[in-house]
């Protein structure tokens, strides 16, 4: 088979709700689509979601990244995983993927989407012959926001029981107050981690640990800014909680730099961050491999399909610490996708149905929010 067009779309929709953090204020979520048509009729769908911020991507360049890296993968024929997998390799390992991961992921996805679709098979099992997990256990995420948005918000993880939630933080008295303020509303239950983007020193990062220590809480992610790294080594060191880098580790030179440092605790892998499924996979096994932990984030505002990405992933990875993912109903103002990806009461969901991602296409949402850039 072969594909013989690849559609890229440019993506925004608006947020239900401003979701703010220390690097960031978003009122609309910025992705690229990409449809894989094949010549015997099966189609795939991809998503990324580039984040400046994160990896230094902009919106408009992977849609360009993304056109151009599609044009290599027409019209090349492949018969099985083998040759769907070399193939891939030779666009992947140029500097142009690795240069716009969420780009390259998008276009992977597609790929590995029609292929799976069309061995009639679920995208994870094109990995493994049975799945490492087939129940998963999200978390919430808790954005920065105003008490008379956050009490509401804290009101449905409370009626859903959710047993993880992700804090963002940015200031020390008001980040410690923030945190006691929804452990006091959630008690003492859920395990609360928070997440700080960046925002702290060295120094102001052990005072947070230190002022909300009381409080309960698991783990630190992105302490101090990406580049810090030397800050960050110190905040795992001499802090009392562990730490996941997240800015910090785009990809595998990060993780090697960290893990060589002992500068972190765990990483946080990212489909779009960490450029695409199969890098992800490597990503997560070579960080276990040396004793570090794993969470599976996502990046806000992605629709349902990173969000079956993403839970196929969870499939495939052992020793899941924390799982992130399939808030497109909370966030945004539709989805593009047909099916709901969602997880239900404590966070709990299980294995995705149906071939390849287990996700079809909402055109009327697609034209609504996209913009076709390519065919």
């Amino acid at each position: 088979m072969k594909i013989i067009k690849l559609k890229v779309y440019q993506l925004e929709i608006p947020f239900s709700l401003a979701i703010n953090h220390n690097l960031a204020e978003r009122k609309k979520s910025e992705a690229i689509i990409v449809i894989a048509e094949s010549d015997n009729g099966f189609m795939g769908i991809g998503e990324g979601t580039p984040r400046k911020y994160v990896t230094e991507e902009s919106l408009s360049g992977c849609v360009e990244a993304a056109i151009q890296m599609c044009g290599q993968l027409t019209n090349r024929e492949w018969d099985d995983s083998m040759s769907l997998n070399q193939l891939l390799d030779t666009v992947s390992k140029q500097p142009m993927a690795e240069q716009n991961p969420s780009a390259w992921c998008a276009v992977e996805l597609a790929c590995l989407d029609l292929f799976t679709k069309f061995r009639e098979v679920p995208l994870w099992q094109l990995f493994a012959d049975v799945p490492v997990n087939e129940t998963f256990i999200h978390s919430a995420v808790i954005p920065l926001l105003p008490l008379q948005s956050l009490d509401p918000l804290l009101s449905v993880v409370k009626s859903m029981d959710m047993q993880f939630v992700k804090v963002k933080v940015s200031n020390i008295e008001e980040g410690v107050s923030y945190l006691s303020h929804i452990r006091e509303v959630l008690g003492a239950g859920p395990d609360i981690r928070i997440d700080a983007n960046g925002a702290f020193s060295a120094s102001e990062a052990l005072a947070f640990e230190e002022g909300s220590g009381v409080i309960g809480i698991s783990s630190f992610e992105q302490p101090v800014a990406k580049e810090n790294q030397e800050g960050f080594k110190q905040v795992t060191a001499r802090g009392m909680l562990p730490t996941i880098a997240d800015e910090s580790m785009c990809n595998r030179g990060d993780m090697e730099n960290l893990i060589r440092d002992h500068g972190c605790s765990g990483f946080n892998i990212r489909l779009s961050k960490c450029g695409g499924f199969r890098e992800s996979i490597t990503l997560w096994q070579h960080a276990l491999e040396n004793g570090f932990f794993c969470q599976l984030g996502c990046h806000v505002g992605e629709t349902g399909v990173l969000a079956a990405a993403g839970r196929h992933l969870a499939a495939l990875c052992r020793d899941v610490r924390y799982l992130e993912g399939g808030y497109t109903r909370f966030t945004l103002e539709s989805d593009i996708c047909n099916e709901d990806i969602h997880f239900g009461y404590q966070g709990r969901a299980g294995l995705l149905e149906g071939e390849g991602l287990g996700v079809t296409m909402n055109w009327t949402a697609l034209e609504k929010w996209g913009t076709l850039m390519a065919s």
